[in-house]
């Protein structure tokens, strides 16, 4: 009989991190809680195994009184949410260079972090000035560990001989910001080369266009207009557009990807094949060796800058794999022993911190919970004093 784990995980905002927490909740059990009914009709009609185990909630409020009342010990997030709840542990859902861990100091309450490798580690430990971060652990990228293994079950979405693109623009943002200034749509190259590359690929290849999960109404012009290209293009049977909380079975099935500025890059070296980078911005963003800054990845690959680069690259790239090197460099530097078993490792240290809580009283939960709002009221106020 497996052992009653005591774990709640909170999903908020995207259905791609229940590819995250997934390995966790297979192996351990719990509960997992969503305000978000998007998330939660998704995980309902696409995983119906959950039962019981999946609730929806009106508010964080509601789902902190499940939680007190099933006595939960570990919350499990991918976010960067404090809701104190008990004792935390922070699994993270990609190795982007994006500027979040710049942004998200409550990543220092957690009481468990568990990096997907060196790179995040000494990012944060740079950062922050961190000497001794005694609570991080580097176990590796569990949501991958099918793909290395090689027992991704999957149906191909085409059978007919032809190389498959893999387009996997971010999510787009509005009001983005300083750091993203050059674009109104953030990082995401979506708006300006969705279209551009569907005329281009789709009458010599196969394309898979795989939507960041992150979708909103306000956006929806963008999408119409995808599918309105596909439909006067006729290209039905060449292009595919999916939506999925885990990428990782359409990365199994193409030859080359497209990306921008997103987490995907990196999974995408777990392949070891060529990747292509949309620039969002062409007349700001380029390949950076800073590891800083957010087209670090894109050392990796070619960069398309107009539309007249994309079917050279792509035919170079499907003939020539000039960037395997620096790709694998990339992606060990990124990874933590990319072997299949990094499911195994993170549940080792989950397992040893709920250990380590699990006789707890509610009153020492309480106070723990407590002391790390205390730290993050402090954290907060001096936040706001910087800026006045």
């Amino acid at each position: 009989m497996q052992r009653n784990y005591k774990i709640a995980y909170w999903l908020r905002t995207d259905i791609q991190h229940f590819a995250h927490i997934r390995p966790i909740y297979d192996n351990l059990g719990g509960v997992i809680l969503t305000k978000n009914p998007t998330i939660y009709n998704y995980l309902k009609e696409n995983f119906p195994y959950l039962c019981e185990d999946l609730l929806l909630v009106k508010n964080s409020t509601e789902a902190k009184k499940i939680i007190n009342r099933m006595d939960t010990k570990l919350v499990v997030y991918t976010g960067f949410q404090m809701i104190f709840w008990g004792y935390s542990v922070q699994v993270f859902h990609g190795a982007s260079d994006k500027h979040y861990l710049l942004e998200h100091k409550r990543i220092l309450l957690y009481d468990l972090l568990l990096l997907p490798g060196n790179k995040h580690m000494e990012k944060i430990c740079s950062i922050y000035k961190l000497k001794h971060p005694e609570k991080f652990k580097i176990v590796g990228y569990p949501k991958f560990d099918k793909l290395v293994l090689k027992t991704i079950a999957s149906t191909p979405l085409f059978n007919n001989g032809k190389p498959t693109i893999l387009y996997a623009p971010t999510w787009i943002t509005e009001g983005s910001g300083t750091k993203l200034k050059f674009s109104s749509h953030g990082e995401s190259s979506l708006p300006l080369w969705g279209v551009k590359l569907i005329r281009a690929i789709s009458p010599e290849w196969n394309l898979i266009i795989k939507y960041h999960s992150r979708i909103y109404e306000s956006h929806r012009d963008v999408y119409r207009k995808i599918d309105q290209c596909i439909t006067e293009l006729g290209a039905e049977d060449s292009v595919k557009v999916v939506l999925d909380s885990d990428i990782t079975q359409y990365m199994n099935q193409a030859d080359l990807m497209i990306s921008d500025i997103s987490a995907v890059c990196y999974e995408w070296f777990h392949t070891n094949r060529p990747i292509l980078f949309a620039n969002p911005a062409p007349d700001h963003y380029r390949p950076s060796t800073d590891e800083i800054s957010n087209t670090y990845a894109w050392q990796a690959g070619d960069v398309l800058y107009k539309e007249e680069d994309i079917l050279p690259a792509i035919r170079q790239n499907l003939a020539s794999d000039t960037h395997r090197a620096i790709r694998n460099k990339l992606l060990n530097h990124s990874f933590y022993m990319p072997d299949g078993h990094a499911t195994e490792r993170q549940l080792a240290e989950i397992v040893k911190l709920y250990d380590k809580v699990e006789k707890q009283s509610k009153f020492r939960m309480v106070c723990h919970n407590l002391s790390v709002f205390i730290r993050d009221s402090i954290r907060h106020a001096a936040k706001k004093m910087e800026k006045s």
